[in-house]
């Protein structure tokens, strides 16, 4: 402890501030760290899980199997492998040396995507259609492999030889795996998706005023004007137009969206863990985050009371 006190007390000053800034900044990420995780359990445990076919309009959890949409099946870029989701990285290595002469490695991130194409959560009453973008992915299944050169194509290479210059992470979720999902749910066609009339019949209007070739339709005596008895045409043609398209919706069959929330409150969640099983290790992440909140707090003490105390 003494040589620790005689190391701050040696530093100069703006040097030491420096470090206990920035340990404070560290301290205050665990903390933003801790409090984050700990809300998102919170929210998934006090939202109840819903089922597809009843699901209220607006955030709700779901649970079932991950599936494709008809057509062309997703495939992983790297791998070429066929899932419902997918993200990669490709890393290349990079030597640096300080003054002193020491060498270290590191690994710098030269391409990475993730997949925002659109598949399926099915229950035992509906499907679901999911749009991943923004989605936090919990539980996919994850290989590393490495390379001689930056482009790959093919099935991941898990025995390395000699010294590659290139890394290669990718991770899927899979057709027909389990699939938790949380974030924010709306339908669209059949009655569920109908808006209120009197909200459409606006809208519409509002959109013809902006459109002068929609009102000249309803200008029967070409004087530039919509008069009063010419309006209620419009009104009447707008309703009709709302009425046949009502009915279309109401005929064809619902479908379900859950996309992330745009409030900026709720998170939008898809995990292959169950429910339980994500609680658990979302809990072991904040137990992580407090130690390294604690361990941060009490190093910048130390430095604090090593320099003034």
């Amino acid at each position: 402890m003494t040589a620790f006190t005689g190391w701050v007390q040696g530093l100069d000053l703006p040097l030491f501030w420096t470090l206990l800034a920035l340990v404070t900044a560290l301290a205050l990420a665990a903390a933003y760290g801790l409090f984050r995780i700990l809300h998102r359990v919170r929210i998934i445990e006090d939202t109840p899980t819903s089922r597809v076919r009843s699901a209220a309009q607006g955030f709700v959890e779901l649970s079932g199997h991950g599936q494709l949409l008809p057509g062309e099946p997703i495939r992983a870029p790297l791998t070429g492998i066929r899932c419902t989701w997918w993200e990669y990285k490709v890393e290349q290595r990079v030597e640096r040396m300080d003054l002193r002469g020491n060498r270290s490695t590191s690994w710098q991130t030269i391409r990475s995507a993730t997949s925002d194409e659109l598949f399926l959560l099915r229950d035992e009453t509906g499907e679901c259609v999911i749009d991943p973008a923004g989605a936090t992915v919990h539980g996919a299944d994850s290989d590393t492999w490495y390379g001689d050169i930056a482009a790959w194509s093919g099935p991941p290479q898990r025995a390395t030889q000699g010294n590659r210059d290139y890394r290669f992470t990718e991770q899927r979720m899979y057709p027909d795996d389990p699939l938790y999902a949380l974030g924010h749910f709306t339908t669209v066609g059949g009655a569920e998706g109908l808006a209120d009339r009197q909200t459409e019949l606006r809208e519409l209007l509002a959109a013809w005023k902006r459109d002068p070739q929609q009102l000249a339709r309803f200008d029967r005596d070409a004087d530039g004007q919509i008069s009063p008895q010419e309006w209620e045409q419009v009104r009447a043609a707008a309703k009709a137009q709302l009425t046949a398209e009502r009915a279309e919706r109401m005929a064809a069959p619902p479908t379900h969206l859950l996309q992330r929330p745009t409030d900026g409150r709720h998170p939008y969640i898809l995990s292959r863990l169950p429910e339980p099983a994500l609680t658990r290790r979302l809990r072991r992440h904040t137990g992580l985050a407090l130690l390294l909140l604690l361990l941060l707090a009490g190093g910048g003490l130390l430095l604090y009371a090593a320099r003034f105390g």
